[in-house]
């Protein structure tokens, strides 16, 4: 049975969420949560393989964590829900929610898809109320049932778009099939012995000839006709380089800062639109794996580039550190799909299947991942993914 961690994480891959772009969407729910409460804060949390990101607060900030320092861990385990007097409890009082924060009660619900599995939570806490009465729970548990609603919405539209991009793909292949017997018939046409044919001949064999191309072709139309996939929706679900270079910064560079760790990442000037299908937690669990790994004062460097490789496109990334790296063996486990647990340099919790998840995605995009490594040198993961415009 596949634990269901990594269920979870593989269910918020497939939302391909834009966390920054929540905001406007969960806020005012964050917001009605406090008021219900009574509380000073309330938070909409998700929470992937190595960080809780808060993508609305009734505080109006927008932040991140390691998820082993989130209460919102714990909760995403729980069944309905999950409450403490963090000033009491012995796992939470030392921590900077309570010591430089203040707050001593906190309360969370766990927001768990239509599958019953928690992508992330719905907390409030307080610097001064010490419980909920009953009433108050039932109606954060509805603000709750509300936030996880629109989740399932999006990832109904997600397979949708999958569905669409699947479709079009199929095309494309349809078309080029059929590419190759026209080029046949082409070449039937050069190699006609005109000298020793009649007239007669010569016609019946144009006319059917062209007929069958005539039929071909108006085929390879229809294939390739997509109403439904016009410039807007397609600007809407794609990435260039640029855009997608600076999504990553302004997510993961945080992360980066808080840890004393300097993160480059370099784009490529293309104009080029490819599918953003997957990309941002693709790209974002490598970042995160190699910044939790990283030491203070060294370096994470990105690089995203567009290659042609036989009359493909071919989106190529490039995830270097100079972390405390693998052995071969733990290379070849990973790339043999069999999870590798290890503790990151400021102590961070492994959870040994981050790599495993990006190699799972990078399968799903019909690419290839290759690992470089060594022991307290660092570490360089290179994923090459086609591109489908």
């Amino acid at each position: 049975m596949i634990p269901k961690d990594i269920l979870r994480v593989q269910k918020l891959a497939d939302l391909d969420l834009d966390y920054e772009a929540l905001r406007n969407e969960f806020g005012p729910l964050s917001t009605l949560a406090a008021k219900v409460a009574g509380t000073e804060l309330s938070e909409v949390n998700l929470i992937d393989n190595y960080t809780q990101w808060t993508v609305a607060s009734s505080c109006n900030e927008l932040s991140q964590m390691n998820r082993e320092d989130s209460i919102c861990n714990i909760t995403i385990q729980e069944d309905t829900d999950f409450k403490s007097r963090v000033d009491l409890d012995p796992r939470f009082n030392q921590s900077s929610f309570v010591t430089k924060e203040g707050y001593k009660f906190y309360y969370g619900i766990p927001l768990k898809l239509n599958d019953n599995i928690a992508v992330g939570t719905l907390c409030v806490g307080s610097k001064h109320i010490e419980d909920l009465s009953e009433a108050q729970i039932q109606q954060l548990h509805i603000i709750a049932k509300q936030i996880v609603k629109q989740l399932e919405l999006k990832y109904e539209l997600q397979k949708a778009k999958q569905s669409t991009y699947d479709e079009k793909l199929i095309k494309l292949r349809l078309a080029h099939d059929i590419r190759s017997p026209l080029s046949g018939i082409s070449q039937l046409v050069e190699l006609i012995d005109y000298e020793n044919i009649t007239k007669t001949e010569i016609k019946e064999i144009v006319d059917s000839i062209s007929s069958a191309a005539a039929g071909i072709l108006q085929l390879t139309s229809d294939i390739l006709k997509d109403d439904n996939f016009d410039s807007t929706h397609a600007d809407e679900a794609t990435f260039t380089l640029e855009s997608l270079g600076k999504k990553l910064t302004d997510l993961y560079t945080p992360q980066a800062k808080s840890k004393g760790i300097s993160l480059s990442i370099n784009a490529e000037s293309n104009p080029l639109k490819f599918p953003k299908r997957s990309l941002l937690p693709l790209v974002g669990n490598l970042i995160a794996n190699a910044i939790k790994f990283t030491q203070s004062q060294e370096q994470v460097e990105v690089a995203l580039t567009i290659t042609n490789s036989e009359q493909r496109k071919i989106l190529s990334i490039t995830v270097a550190d100079s972390g405390i790296g693998m052995t071969q063996s733990q290379v070849n486990s990973i790339l043999n799909t069999q999870s590798v647990h290890k503790n990151g340099t400021s102590g961070e919790l492994g959870y040994g299947m981050g790599l495993l998840f990006v190699k799972e995605l990078v399968a799903n995009l019909e690419g290839i991942m290759s690992i470089e490594s060594e022991n307290n040198i660092g570490t360089k993961i290179q994923i090459q993914i086609p591109i489908v415009e």
